[in-house]
């Protein structure tokens, strides 16, 4: 009897312990799985670190890389800008450089806002006797200045769609005794100031050294005739180029081509620039909105602050005046008159 119960004892103490072991077996296991899990997730995500560091580095040297390839771009933008400001070809002839709207509103209204050549505010305004001894030379938008500034002393000789070309050959001028030349009005008179408002009608003139050469040859032309006076040359006006209907070479990248080269003609053979678009541009390279019903020429409100601005933008010459006052035009032109082939 006691023989069994040692037996059974026996065999329960083998069965606690084979479970035992087997329990322990399991934990072994199970321990086992459980470290290799850790370890490999360890080592995962330390690679996963590794990785996305990496990456940051890469991204960020992307980052940098493209935004050195921004900045280059930039700055072959302004460097085409002043490309285009200093002599490119015109949009629509034959290798010219075509401008976007972006870059044309980036573009300065002359190539060296410093230039000598372009004439400062005054301490103190002129009054409108400084002009007796003037005579303005220009187109339609010279006309409406005349018609609207409200001026009252100085000489006018203008006409509707005035170009280099018409102007030096052509009986342009009305006079009592018949048309005549620019070039023969301005010698029935003494002048010691010369405004000359021209370039809206050359606008679409794609060859730019011819207009520069017959520029210059007219002022001589003019100096020949008037060698005592100051010669004023104004840049041509920006325009409202959704409002421009009358051709696709009257726009701002154009307007500031030949503004860039009227001031090299200024300061190649000292003349005076005034620069008009100083307080006409809405600062994107066009002209303010809503100064023009057609986009071309300006309401007689901006005719009257053009006029301030010649009272504040002036010199004077190192010789006495000769008092000699020119009579002023009566002609009733309405102001910015249009020729019909939309000429100005």
């Amino acid at each position: 009897m006691k023989s069994q119960k040692r037996k059974r004892r026996r065999r329960q103490d083998r069965l606690v312990l084979n479970l035992l072991i087997i329990v322990a077996l399991v934990l072994v296991i199970f321990e086992g799985k459980l470290v290799m899990t850790m370890f490999t997730h360890r080592s995962t995500s330390s690679q996963t670190v590794n990785t996305d560091t990496s990456n940051t580095a890469t991204a960020s040297a992307g980052s940098v890389t493209e935004s050195k390839t921004d900045n280059n771009t930039t700055a072959t933008d302004n460097g085409n800008s002043g490309s285009l400001s200093a002599g490119s070809s015109l949009a629509g002839f034959p290798g010219n450089i075509e401008t976007s709207p972006s870059k044309t509103a980036s573009m300065s209204t002359v190539s060296d806002p410093d230039s000598p050549a372009i004439v400062p505010k005054a301490a103190s305004p002129v009054d409108d006797s400084y002009f007796a001894d003037a005579v303005f030379i220009g187109d339609s938008r010279m006309e409406g200045f005349r018609n609207a500034s409200g001026i009252t002393q100085g000489r006018f000789f203008t006409s509707v769609g005035m170009s280099l070309s018409s102007m030096a050959s052509e009986n342009i001028i009305q006079t009592a005794d018949g048309n005549i030349t620019v070039a023969a009005a301005l010698s029935g008179g003494s002048y010691d100031k010369i405004y000359i408002m021209l370039g809206t009608n050359d606008l679409g003139e794609y060859d730019w050294d011819a207009f520069r050469d017959g520029f210059v040859s007219v002022t001589k032309r003019f100096q020949e005739i008037q060698p005592n006076a100051i010669i004023y040359i104004c840049s041509v006006i920006y325009v409202e180029e959704s409002k421009v209907s009358s051709g696709e070479y009257i726009n701002n990248a154009n307007v500031d081509k030949i503004n860039s080269i009227l001031l090299e003609i200024c300061e190649a053979q000292g003349y005076y620039y005034l620069d008009l678009n100083e307080f006409l541009s809405n600062g994107y390279g066009a002209l303010i909105d809503g100064a023009s019903s057609d986009g071309v020429h300006i309401y007689p409100d901006y005719c009257k602050q053009m006029l301030d601005y010649l009272k504040s933008h002036y010199v004077t010459a190192d010789k006495p005046a000769d008092n000699t006052t020119a009579d002023s035009t009566t002609d009733e032109t309405e102001a910015g008159t249009e020729k019909s082939d939309g000429s100005v």
